[in-house]
């Protein structure tokens, strides 16, 4: 009894070293076309996102955005625009298609079109 206690103990132990030393996975920098904060255009901004992330790259040229304006008499106003550029790789492991490296795009430079009914 006593020595499988202890085994099991050796085990958690193993398994608990082996998690905190696992590596993080690694980062990108790219250069992403999103609201800007006062949600009256788009600009590209340089955040970092996991080599695993795949959620920009539905942010291509021509898709929509709706960007928060703020609340007017209690009622949400929103801007919508249409990507007139695509989030872009700066640095890091490959993201893959359909992110690219960055070309001419530069952080704070407008990337969106507003939608006018």
């Amino acid at each position: 009894m006593k020595h499988a206690l202890i085994s099991s103990l050796l085990l958690l132990t193993v398994g608990f070293s082996a998690n905190a030393l696992a590596v993080p996975p690694e980062k990108s920098s790219i250069l992403h076309c999103g609201c800007a904060e006062d949600g009256l255009s788009m600009v590209y901004t340089a955040i970092n996102v996991s080599a695993n992330s795949s959620g920009h790259d539905a942010h291509v040229a021509t898709s929509p955005d709706s960007c928060f304006v703020g609340l007017i008499e209690d009622i949400e106003v929103y801007n919508d625009f249409v990507r007139t550029g695509s989030d872009c790789q700066l640095s890091g492991p490959p993201l893959g298609d359909p992110i690219a490296a960055c070309d001419t795009q530069l952080e704070d430079d407008l990337c969106g079109a507003e939608i006018i009914d």
